[in-house]
């Protein structure tokens, strides 16, 4: 039997290298991101996301063999990127060699920050030698999550999990957090540019921004309620400031419009009972976030989660220990018993075999890596440096596209200003979960769409992009 699955998988492998490139980076984008929640993250013991990884990086080499070259960018955050992988590089090897960690473990704590920050490399080389392969990418994603999306609702209503992403009770209610959110934000966003723009829309649109909201609220996240509020009005300040093609001016009459509907939709949830929830969980957002100490209680509900507290002990263990490169890429296996001693705040660890020691009556054990607030994490992989690496790059983000805003073309504009609202997203998240640490490829892609959408792509690229209605993305259906 053995023999047959061997033989299966080399056969797939070599039928994967056959395909076009777009198709192979989309397949390893897939399988990268627990295939959109239809298998569980860990399959046969195998992590899903390595064996997407290991895809990618054979698309990745495939397309550095072509003889098209992409010319070297000089634009700041691409630069930005190139100088934090060089850093991530740099304390990996100090990791290995100066901390003396073991090497497959410290490989293990790095692999999804340094691979999925090289996947925005792998997007950006695919959309420059691959002419349409973007408007491809954006078509698929598009298609996947409207798919995907009412198995969220339907599962809601059966308080029953159909998928395998993030699912847990809270209280009466259902929570369920799917992997693919930031994409269904992406085209929440450029469909929102539209509405806001008085650009035409199909009615698919209208469907796919009805879901995607109530899914936002039947997350029942604080963060994320907070997150979307900011980012939508983040568009609205953008469109008021003109800061898009003189083609593109922000309709003023749409957006009362906006809130109106948005009051209907508070008013359906309150009818169906749902709404005490959301109001709850969006009043203590702010209690959260300014939280100082550590609850506790017999279900483990809402503990460890002082978001300041998290950061402020990792600043501290950082700050003795080495402010430079930090703790390097340490696994949580090769955590010291006196360092995991001083922890007050984290995430409490659940592999397996702390599972059964839970059960049986043991005290939670804390992460020294935390889910809770992402910038943690980063400075104890990479220290003071990278954290103020990572923050340069946000700021030139910003201002790169503040900056050339204005020069997009109008075929792309909706689509890079939902890039850049998706990434803005992406950046406030870091303080509710660990949007730079983990699966660093959507964040990646959502960069190298930006990028593909920005001033250097003048007029669309290909047939492809001209046959799609909805300018760029999304697609039609």
């Amino acid at each position: 039997m053995l023999y047959y699955a061997i033989a299966v998988g080399v056969l797939c492998l070599m039928g994967f290298c056959l395909l076009r490139p777009r198709v192979k980076v989309l397949i390893a984008f897939f399988v990268m991101t627990s295939c959109f929640d239809l298998v569980p993250r860990i399959l046969f013991k195998i992590d899903v996301w390595d064996v997407g990884a290991i895809l990618l990086l054979i698309a990745w080499f495939q397309l550095v063999l072509r003889k098209t070259e992409v010319p070297t960018s000089t634009i700041g955050y691409v630069v930005g990127l190139r100088i934090i992988l060089g850093w991530m590089t740099l304390c990996l090897l100090w990791s290995v060699l100066i901390y003396e960690y073991p090497g497959l473990n410290s490989l293990k704590a790095s692999r999804q920050m340094m691979i999925g920050l090289l996947s925005f490399f792998v997007f950006r080389e695919l959309f420059a030698v691959d002419k349409g392969a973007y408007e491809f990418f954006s078509r698929a994603l598009y298609v996947a999550t409207f798919i995907l999306l009412p198995v969220c609702l339907v599962q809601f209503v059966l308080h029953k999990p159909l998928l395998f992403g993030l699912y847990r009770e809270y209280g009466d209610v259902t929570r369920s957090l799917p992997v693919f959110l930031p994409l269904v934000l992406l085209s929440m966003w450029m469909i929102a540019a539209k509405v806001l723009t008085a650009t035409r829309i199909a009615m698919h649109e209208v469907l796919y921004a009805g879901m995607a909201v109530a899914v936002i609220m039947l997350t029942f996240t604080r963060g994320i309620y907070l997150t979307v509020m900011f980012v939508f009005g983040v568009m609205i300040f953008t469109l008021a400031l003109r800061k898009s093609p003189e083609s593109i001016k922000l309709n003023w009459a749409v957006v009362p419009m906006l809130f109106i509907l948005l009051t209907l939709c508070g008013a359906g949830l309150y009818i169906g009972g749902y709404a005490d929830k959301v109001v709850e969980r969006f009043t203590s957002a702010m209690e959260l976030v300014l939280e100082q100490k550590a609850k506790t209680n017999k279900d483990n509900e809402d503990t460890y989660t002082g978001r300041l507290g998290i950061a402020k002990e990792r600043f501290m263990l950082v700050l003795a220990h080495n402010p430079v490169i930090g703790y390097g890429f340490i696994h949580e296996d090769d955590v010291p018993r006196a360092l995991r001693a001083k922890l007050k705040y984290g995430s409490v660890i659940y592999t397996p075999q702390y599972i059964e020691r839970y059960e049986a009556g043991y005290p939670y054990v804390l992460a020294l890596h935390s889910a809770d607030i992402g910038w943690a994490d980063i400075m104890i992989n990479t220290g003071f440096v990278g954290l103020a690496l990572w923050i340069v790059l946000f700021v030139v983000f910003v201002t790169h596209f503040y900056a050339t805003a204005g020069r997009t073309s109008a075929a792309y504009y909706h689509a890079r200003l939902a890039h850049f609202l998706q990434f803005i997203v992406g950046i406030l998240l870091m303080f509710e979960s660990n949007t730079f640490v983990n699966l660093v490829q959507i964040p990646a892609f959502i960069l190298a769409g930006y990028w593909y959408c920005s001033n250097e792509q003048t007029e669309p690229q290909s047939e492809d992009a001209l046959a799609v209605s909805m300018e760029v993305a999304p697609a039609t259906i």
